[in-house]
């Protein structure tokens, strides 16, 4: 619930990327134009205009919700404002709109009717907000999911563009349109991203290669045994299962998967891994430790995973082994055997 009211408060906007803490992310100044800013905000804005249009939001908290939330600098939590968010769009959005437009059909009605004996009859419709102070509370907190997931992300973005543009969209003097954003968006995330990943994986994995006791095979996974283990039960093939404690995490040190954490070792057939963790399994036996630094192209490659592990990124994985299970072939089937005839 808490991803989809995120989604919904972005309204399409491609900020759930990478993450790790966005060290990028400043206020920025209105005195150079940043255009991934803008189009990155100018995406918000249409995508609130499709989605959003019946809710009269008080930009001002909006504007102070993304500000606060980006640079954590809110008292308000986010899980507090996934809260409100959830109560308002869950509860209180679709009835309200729903009795406005039954206003709206007798209204219409109303006007239509020559004899005015339905002048009367009008239904009391409740407004999208009750109160100012409602009002306010979800504007500040549909700004500060924004925010949070602005903080959040890996991009370097300006904060003044980012509001500059929504506010333009809905003044409709915005300096991008819908296409000219979709393409530029797409353009980043799918061709620049990437080649930025790619650059910045390559330069990290060189010093990772550099490092005392790291080792690099053919393939080019980078290792340093901890713990060389059991010799004797060591996983040999491919569909042999290990059952191991490990952390994953970026080349930024963002931990995105831990077995640590869920207190329970993971069991994986070595072939239905990445290729360096078919790989690099094979180096340690049983009560072993190593360590794994995997290039993209023996991880998740040009598609990534997720939103923490972007397009062409390296990780690094610390891995002990608890236990190695050796594939067993299954017995052949017995060809010699008879079918006894079926009993009348």
């Amino acid at each position: 619930m808490k991803k989809l009211l995120s989604v919904a408060a972005l309204a399409g906007a491609v900020l759930l990327c990478s993450c790790g803490g966005n060290k990028t992310l400043k206020m920025g100044s209105l005195s150079k134009f940043d255009s991934l800013s803008y189009a990155l905000g100018a995406n918000i804005g249409y995508g609130m205009q499709y989605e959003m249009s019946d809710i009269p939001f008080n930009f001002e908290e909006v504007n102070k919700g993304i500000k606060e939330g980006a640079l954590d600098k809110s008292k308000q939590k986010h899980e507090d404002a996934i809260d409100i968010l959830r109560d308002y769009f869950m509860n209180k959005r679709g009835a309200r709109a729903f009795a406005i437009q039954q206003k709206k059909a007798m209204q219409a009605a109303v006007a239509a009717d020559s004899t005015g004996m339905l002048k009367d009859t009008l239904p009391a419709a409740e407004p999208m907000f009750l109160t100012p102070g409602e009002c306010d509370s979800v504007s500040y907190a549909f700004g500060n999911d924004i925010g949070n997931n602005i903080k959040s992300s890996d991009i370097p973005v300006q904060i003044v563009w980012i509001t500059e543009a929504m506010a333009n969209v809905r003044d409709s003097v915005a300096k991008m349109d819908e296409m000219i954003v979709q393409g530029y968006l797409q353009n980043y995330f799918m061709v620049v991203r990437p080649r930025e990943n790619a650059e910045a994986s390559a330069k990290w994995l060189e010093g990772i290669a550099k490092k005392s006791g790291v080792e690099k095979t053919e393939s080019g996974l980078l290792y340093k045994i901890e713990r060389p283990g059991d010799a004797d039960t060591i996983a040999v093939d491919d569909r042999d299962v290990v059952v191991v404690n490990y952390e994953g995490k970026n080349r930024k040190g963002k931990v995105f998967d831990s077995s640590y954490e869920r207190n329970e070792p993971a069991e994986f057939p070595l072939n239905r891994v990445i290729k360096g963790w078919t790989e690099g399994m094979k180096l340690v036996g049983k009560g072993g430790k190593i360590t794994l630094w995997i290039p993209a192209e023996l991880a998740y490659g040009e598609r990534g995973a997720g939103r923490d592990i972007g397009a062409n990124e390296a990780l690094e994985f610390s891995v002990e082994v608890v236990d190695v299970k050796p594939y067993v072939e299954p017995a052949p089937a017995d060809s010699t055997k008879v079918a006894e005839p079926a009993k009348k």
